[in-house]
């Protein structure tokens, strides 16, 4: 008989297996998409309220809904790809209702040799294809062979798709494109590091602005990407190299209160806190200034 240690150490080890794989994913997908340098640790109290952190929002509900919805439309016009479309769908429909069916009867049961992490794994599975499923069969007043349409999830609007147009925007390939993950590389912008010693400010902004080179706007008067990295970088190195004498002086007035008055330590930390704050904000306009762009342009981006 196997011991019920034994089996929690099977279920804790295939847990286990599932979330590396995930982590390593997501940390691929995290490498080649621009997020905030400065995103912070992952917050613990998030454990306390799992499921609920874990559900989608309502916007991204969208990528469930309308995905499904724009390939069904996509590959309309071709027979044997809608036959496929069309099997597909009837052939999931009924193994997700046979599976859930199944995991329900033993539930109730009552059935000893369950294993709840791949039970709660395989519902959350079927779960997600019960989304894309339930959004191929909803349908909307008004739409036919000409349109379809359907309403935007965290939003008052909607989205009409005309089938003739985007039927003369489809070219249905009879060979496959070359699809590759993307890397880190795909996004990066070789910036060249300034060196900041025996420098003055004015040097420092001379260099600066031969790296960034000419703005590139788009149409909404807002920076492009690679203009915008550029900025972005430039402006923090100067606003560092600007702090270099503050946080001296700050450094040394926090020792005169180490260890004899934390009260003091502590004014004298928040204190440089703001100081540094407003050093970057004095940095930025400096910046912005000789660039020729507005901090709501820089926002706005």
């Amino acid at each position: 008989m196997i011991s019920k240690k034994t089996t929690l150490k099977g279920q804790y080890e295939k847990l286990t297996e599932r979330l590396n794989k995930s982590l390593d994913q997501v940390n691929k997908l995290t490498e080649t998409t621009p997020t905030p340098a400065y995103a912070a640790a992952p917050d613990p109290n998030i454990l306390k309220n799992l499921l609920d952190e874990c559900e989608d929002s309502d916007f991204w509900q969208n990528f469930k809904k309308a995905a499904p919805i724009m390939f069904c439309v996509s590959i309309e016009e071709d027979q044997n790809l809608r036959q496929m479309r069309d099997m597909s769908f009837i052939e999931e429909l009924l193994k997700t209702k046979s599976i859930l069916t199944l995991l329900n009867n033993k539930l109730q049961e009552g059935n000893a040799d369950i294993d709840l992490i791949e039970y709660s794994i395989a519902t959350k599975m079927l779960e997600q294809k019960l989304a894309v499923l339930t959004a191929l069969n909803v349908s909307v007043d008004g739409d036919g062979d000409d349109k379809v349409s359907f309403n935007i999830f965290g939003t008052n609007k909607s989205i009409v798709i005309d089938k003739a147009k985007l039927k003369e925007a489809i070219t249905i390939q009879d060979a496959p494109v070359v699809e590759r993950q993307a890397t880190a590389d795909d996004n990066k912008i070789d910036l060249p590091q300034i060196n900041t010693d025996n420098i003055s400010e004015e040097e420092f902004l001379t260099q600066a602005l031969a790296a960034i080179g000419p703005l590139k706007k788009s149409a909404r008067k807002t920076l492009e990407k690679e203009s915008f990295i550029k900025v972005f970088k430039y402006t923090g190195d100067f606003a560092k190299m600007k702090n270099r004498a503050l946080k001296q002086v700050a450094q040394e007035k926090r020792v005169e209160f180490f260890n004899k008055d934390n009260k003091k330590y502590l004014e004298a930390l928040k204190q440089n806190i703001n100081d540094e704050e407003r050093a970057y904000e004095q940095s930025s306009m400096v910046m912005f200034d000789r660039l020729s762009i507005s901090p709501a342009m820089f926002e706005k981006t």
